[in-house]
């Protein structure tokens, strides 16, 4: 630029800056992906220190967003900057974390909500405003702080219940997910071995909607006699079994009935939020 004299010389200069600018672009795209992804986590792990639930059972502390973390959603994120090659492919990545930050913000925000879980949350609608697919059809909304779900149908809420979401090490994951798969019956099967803490038996469930790949569903938990806040981390379930003394590997437990009722009510095109 300092060399330059002339009208041309000029336009010559800012021709390679804005060559190299695009040059660059694939890049800038794929550092903005990581970095998203990686402040992501730091806010989840800032917040939930900063609002720790105390478990009365353990006498230990535990966060309520363990699914932001990359525990959660940060660890498929990261697959898939893995996977990305293409511009498209990064910028779709950029995407999908500025829509975790939102749904990020709207679960902080219905924290220091006192609605009841079985009414209407202002997130709810903000999140249809957010996503407008989410305003029409059948929808299961899910609050992981609540531990509640909501069903709404062409935006008009139905039904409520009350759930189990994932423990803090199997986070239930965040995002607004389409029907992977619905099963009735099937059997789960842990890909755990058998000396790990985290291995079940094979176990019969009667109703089953996938929301993400690799094992992650909506689904009845006829071993749980408690759902709702708290139950995510160890507990008492009195009439429970063994299996129901913490939350799920990253399921949305609901009762019997209530998934019975999900299922005849939904259909492929349902979409599955979880915020």
């Amino acid at each position: 630029m300092a060399k330059a004299t002339t009208i041309a010389q000029y336009l010559a200069v800012s021709n390679k800056i804005d060559s190299d600018m695009a040059s660059m672009q694939d890049d800038l795209t794929q550092g903005e992906a990581s970095y998203l992804i990686t402040e992501l986590n730091n806010e989840a792990n800032a917040w939930g220190n900063a609002h720790l639930y105390h478990d009365k059972t353990d006498g230990q502390n535990y966060i309520l967003d363990s699914g932001y973390t990359m525990n959660g959603i940060g660890y498929w994120l990261q697959l898939e900057v893995g996977w990305s090659y293409t511009p498209s492919d990064y910028q779709s990545v950029v995407t999908d974390d500025q829509n975790e930050l939102f749904n990020f913000q709207m679960m902080q925000q219905d924290y220091s909500d006192p609605t009841p879980y079985n009414q209407v949350h202002k997130t709810d609608l903000e999140m249809m405003q957010h996503y407008p697919s989410l305003q029409h059809g059948t929808v299961i909304m899910v609050n992981m702080t609540e531990e509640a779900l909501r069903f709404y149908d062409n935006g008009k809420l139905v039904r409520s219940f009350l759930v189990t979401t994932g423990q803090v090490a199997r986070p239930t994951l965040p995002g607004v997910w389409t029907t992977y798969s619905r099963e009735s019956p099937t059997v789960f099967k842990s890909d755990d071995p058998p000396n790990s803490p985290y291995w079940y038996p094979p176990t019969p469930i009667n109703y089953a909607i996938s929301y993400h790949w690799d094992g992650f569903f909506v689904h009845d938990a006829w071993w749980r006699t408690e759902f709702g806040p708290g139950t995510q981390f160890p507990h008492i379930d009195p009439d429970g079994d063994s299996f129901a003394y913490t939350g799920s590997h990253g399921c949305v437990n609901v009762q019997e009935q209530d998934m019975a009722w999900l299922c005849a009510h939904t259909d492929w095109t349902t979409q599955i939020v979880i915020y």
